[in-house]
């Protein structure tokens, strides 16, 4: 039965592959013992999983290929920087939750060695991030013009540089601080989201639609052979496809 649906997953995967926008995330996988991973990319109306042995560039290019057209969404792994998507976002919120850590690491060393500045930066990061999902749930519903977010998101981004300029002494807080200022890394990704009216700051989409596979896998300790692999590949992409057009598909539970 799985391998009759194989035509109708081979066209999920080219449906993917010339998306407007696309949302991509991986976590771990077993099958019979030996670590593997379980990809997903997707969007508000096709969902596709993928199991493999591996965490690289060629797996992210077997899903969504070699020159994605669309806007990518993703977490900060470097893999996805294979499939050339033509616009990139970064997931706010993995960035807003790693500033609290860095605070809060910080707030749990004597205080001779603590980093104020470090504080300080993780503070003005959280607070510019937040302000620019708000303009961004704005701009989705129609209250602000995309000319003006346009204008924010370069506000966004004056603000970012003023923020980043400051000397920093904390190895996590000097690390954040490279990613985004760093053209090759985050720096152009932060703010995509305010130049397309329908795009979300967050990964949140793909992280949800992992979920129920992922409950899945603590309750059979994933899959035992390679056609259970393909069986667990295939049918969630269809079935998860065909919930509600325009729902993010939430997994199978």
């Amino acid at each position: 039965a799985t391998r009759k649906g194989q035509p109708l997953y081979e066209d999920l995967k080219e449906k993917l592959r010339v998306a407007l926008t696309a949302n991509a995330d991986e976590t771990g996988w077993r099958q019979d013992g030996i670590g593997h991973y379980l990809w997903y990319g997707g969007n508000q109306d096709l969902a596709l999983y993928h199991i493999d042995r591996h965490r690289s560039g060629e797996v992210a290019q077997l899903l969504l290929g070699e020159d994605f057209p669309g806007v990518l969404t993703t977490d900060g792994y470097a893999a996805y920087n294979a499939v050339n998507a033509h616009d990139r976002q970064s997931c706010l919120a993995h960035i807003l939750r790693h500033c609290k850590e860095i605070r809060q690491e910080i707030e749990l060393k004597p205080p001779r060695f603590q980093d104020p500045q470090a504080i300080e930066f993780a503070d003005s990061l959280r607070a510019l991030f937040k302000d620019a999902c708000v303009q961004g749930g704005k701009l989705r519903a129609g209250k602000i013009s995309l000319t003006t977010a346009l204008n924010r998101r370069r506000r966004f981004y004056r603000k970012l540089e003023t923020i980043c300029s400051r000397p920093l002494h904390d190895e996590k807080a000097l690390i954040l601080q490279r990613r985004l200022t760093d053209e090759d890394k985050d720096k152009p990704r932060l703010f995509t989201f305010l130049k397309y009216p329908n795009l979300q700051p967050t990964n949140n989409q793909a992280e949800r639609s992992l979920r129920g596979m992922v409950i899945f896998r603590k309750i059979c300790m994933g899959t035992r052979s390679a056609g259970g692999a393909y069986t667990n590949s295939d049918l969630p992409s269809l079935l998860v496809t065909t919930q509600t057009p325009g729902s993010p598909p939430s997994g199978l539970f």
